[in-house]
């Protein structure tokens, strides 16, 4: 599974989460911007970042994700950090975070790297050690069914789908948490089709659902064009922009084009 780019969108999407990982507020994604940041003279691509809004007061946080043993793991997150610091204003201060899913994947060999670890610089976060997450934290939920097995993958998101329905959130948060469900479920099942997942899911077509339609529809008196930009900050493709919205894919160009001035 591709779990690095597939937790790249989930801390694009649900930024929150990540600051509640590393022990701070959740509002306190407010004050950052997240991209995966590409040196293009080295080919150097980092999973992610959350730059601040005011370097002065906030430090960077530098994101890698390992789900694969390797034993040079902090090696070439020195050099990222290194590049990083590079482009960065004198006094920006940094985090490196790094997530496994467990202990049994970090890199063996820390000997060069024990002192630094221990500077706080240094973050390690292990997902299955992770403490039981509320039954209100539907995002933490969804980066514990990321780091699960694939087998008991699919008991853990038949069991959260039920919960996340009845819960009193807007509809349109509850449609975004519902999509990022089976797109973990298709990461992790490549040989079985959408249409399977989503009947082992009970989901059958998320767009046709009521609550679908509801968000939409809301999503309409805010401005179809406000949810377009909105998903355009999210990366979505020009196609689900316009199938989503009702808006041409010319329109959601040009949207695009004007974002960007």
């Amino acid at each position: 599974m591709q779990t690095d780019s597939l937790l790249y969108r989930f801390f694009k999407e649900l930024p929150s989460c990540f600051f509640v990982l590393v022990g701070r507020k959740e509002a306190d994604a407010g004050r950052y911007d997240f991209a995966a940041i590409e040196y293009k003279m080295t080919a150097v691509r980092t999973d992610g970042v959350f730059v601040p809004k005011n370097p002065a007061v906030d430090p960077a946080y530098l994101v890698e994700v390992q789900f694969y043993p390797s034993e040079n793991v902090y090696s070439n997150l020195l050099t990222k950090i290194g590049l990083f610091l590079e482009q960065s204003p004198r006094n920006q201060k940094w985090i490196a975070v790094v997530i496994y899913p467990n202990r049994k994947t970090e890199q063996k060999n820390l000997d060069p790297y024990n002192e630094l670890l221990e500077t706080g610089r240094f973050v390690r976060i292990y997902l299955n050690e992770l403490p039981a997450a509320e039954p209100d934290q539907f995002a933490l939920r969804i980066l514990d069914l990321i780091a699960t097995k694939d087998a008991a993958a699919l008991a853990k998101a038949q069991s959260l789908i039920p919960r996340l329905r009845k819960a009193k959130l807007p509809k349109n948060q509850v449609v975004s948490l519902l999509q990022f469900i089976l797109t973990v479920m298709l990461y992790k099942l490549p040989k079985m089709s959408r249409e399977e997942i989503e009947k082992m899911l009970e989901v059958t077509d998320i767009r046709q659902t009521r609550v679908y339609q509801e968000a939409l529809e809301e999503g309409r008196e805010e401005g179809r064009e406000a949810v377009a930009r909105k998903m355009l900050k999210l990366d979505r493709s020009i196609a689900e922009i316009a199938e989503m919205t009702g808006l041409t894919p010319t329109q959601v160009r040009k949207l695009g084009k004007k974002s960007q001035k």
